[in-house]
C-alpha cells in the first residue's frame, strides 16, 4: 500500500494548507527538468498521484478509509506526470524558468492523464546574450530555436487521408473499466490508449511524421530589443512557443547582457570613473569625459578631492517603456606623478611650503594625545 501521506512528507490527517504546501516544496525537488535527485521523474510522478489524491476531499477521505482500494471507487482517474491536479503549475515552474516540459509524447498523446492540457502547446525558454550597447540603445536579433510543429504534410491530423472513428472507445476519447473489489464493483474512466483522447486513428499514418501529427523543428525568428533592457528582463512572444492542437505556447527570452570595460550599470544609472591631475584637482578645469553618446564636457571645481562623484542628469541608459533617462555618476581619481622634473619637484616644496600640511598634521596629534 502506497503512503501518500508519507510521500508527501506529511503525518496523516494533514490539512489542505499542509498539502499543498508539501506537494509544492516535493514538486519544485523532484521535477526532471531541474532536479539532480536519483529516480526523480520516478518520484515527481509518486508526489504527483498523492497530491492528486490528498487534496481531493472525496478521495482522501476514501483513501483514509480504504486505502489502496479507494481506486475503486467510481470517479477515480489515474493521474499522469505533470497533470490532472488542480495545483497552479504556472506557479510552481516560475519559480524555475519555463520549457522542458515534455517531449513530443509527453505533450501529444502519451495516453498518461486525461489528456486535455496536451492539447495546447507548452512554453519555451530561450538565452540570448547581448552587448552592453545592444541594450543601452536597443537592437534586432535573430535567433534560432527548437519548437514542436504540426505536420505540414498531414497538418497535425497524424494520417494519410481521412481519420476514422475509433473502434476502442467509439469516439468518445475515454474508456471505462470495472474493478471488482471486496466493497463491490467499481468503474473508472481512462484515457484511450488506442487514439490517445481524441477519438478518432488514422487509417494509414502520416510517413512524415510517423501518425504523431507533430514534429521537431529548428525555427529563425527576428526579435527587437528595446532600448533599456537589462539582464533578467524577458520578452514575451505569443504563440511563438511549442504548437498544439487547439494553441501554442508562449516562447519567452531571456537577456543576458555582457559587462563593458568602462561603464558600470545600475538599473538605468551608470557609473564610470576617470582621472584628473593634480593641478586639474587643485585649480579646477574644465575636462572631457566618455558618456554613452560619446564625450561631454565636465566642470571640475578647484580643491576638488579623489573619489569625489559628480551627477550628470539625464546621461544614463532609456527607462523601458518610458521616455525618460537615467542619470550618469562620474568618479574623480586625482592621478599623483610618479616621477617629477626638478622644477616641478621644486614648485611643489613650495607649495608645500604654504600648505604647512605636516604642521598641520602635528597638532591633530596633539589634540589626540593631550586627551590621555
Amino acid at each position: 500500500m502506497t503512503d501518500y501521506y508519507a510521500v508527501l512528507g506529511l503525518k496523516k490527517g494533514a490539512s489542505l494548507e499542509e498539502i499543498k504546501k508539501a506537494y509544492k516544496e516535493h514538486a519544485k525537488k523532484f521535477h526532471p527538468d531541474v532536479s539532480k535527485e536519483h529516480e526523480a521523474e520516478k518520484k515527481f510522478k509518486e508526489v504527483n498521484e498523492a497530491y492528486s489524491i490528498l487534496s481531493d476531499p472525496e478521495k482522501k477521505e476514501n483513501y483514509d478509509k480504504y486505502g489502496d482500494s479507494y481506486k475503486g471507487f467510481s470517479g477515480y482517474k489515474q493521474q499522469g506526470f505533470g497533470q490532472g491536479t488542480d495545483f497552479d503549475f504556472e506557479d510552481l515552474f516560475s519559480q524555475f524558468g519555463f520549457g522542458g516540459f515534455g517531449d513530443m509524447s509527453e505533450m501529444f498523446g502519451s495516453g498518461r492523464g486525461r489528456g486535455q492540457k496536451k492539447d495546447n502547446g507548452s512554453n519555451l525558454k530561450v538565452e540570448l546574450t547581448i552587448t552592453f550597447n545592444e541594450a543601452v540603445f536597443g537592437t534586432t536579433k535573430d535567433i534560432n530555436y527548437e519548437r514542436i510543429q504540426k505536420c505540414e504534410k498531414c497538418k497535425g491530423s497524424g494520417a494519410e487521408g481521412e481519420l476514422k472513428t475509433c473502434a476502442t472507445c467509439k469516439g468518445k476519447g475515454h474508456v471505462l473499466h470495472q474493478q471488482r473489489t471486496p466493497f463491490g464493483i467499481f468503474q473508472t474512466q481512462a484515457v484511450c490508449h488506442t487514439c490517445r483522447g481524441k477519438g478518432e486513428v488514422a487509417e494509414n499514418e502520416c510517413s512524415h511524421c510517423n501518425g504523431n501529427g507533430f514534429i521537431s523543428s529548428r525555427t529563425k525568428l527576428s526579435v527587437k530589443i528595446p532600448a533599456g533592457i537589462d539582464s533578467g528582463n524577458h520578452l514575451r512572444l505569443e504563440g511563438k512557443g511549442n504548437e498544439g492542437r487547439h494553441a501554442s505556447g508562449d516562447l519567452f527570452i531571456v537577456i543576458m547582457v555582457e559587462t563593458h570595460d568602462v561603464f558600470k550599470r545600475d538599473d538605468e544609472d551608470v557609473y564610470a570613473e576617470i582621472p584628473i591631475s593634480f593641478t586639474e584637482s587643485a585649480l579646477g578645469a574644465t575636462v572631457e569625459v566618455p558618456t554613452l553618446n560619446g564625450k561631454a564636457d565636465l566642470k571640475i571645481p578647484s580643491s576638488t578631492q579623489t573619489g569625489t562623484i559628480f551627477k550628470m542628469k539625464g546621461k544614463g541608459i532609456k527607462r523601458l517603456n518610458s521616455e525618460s533617462f537615467g542619470d550618469e555618476y562620474i568618479k574623480v581619481i586625482v592621478d599623483t606623478p610618479k616621477s617629477l622634473t626638478k622644477k616641478q619637484r621644486e614648485l611643489l616644496e613650495e607649495l608645500e611650503k604654504e600648505t604647512q600640511s605636516a604642521k598641520k598634521r602635528k597638532g591633530i596629534f596633539e589634540k589626540i594625545l593631550g586627551k590621555f
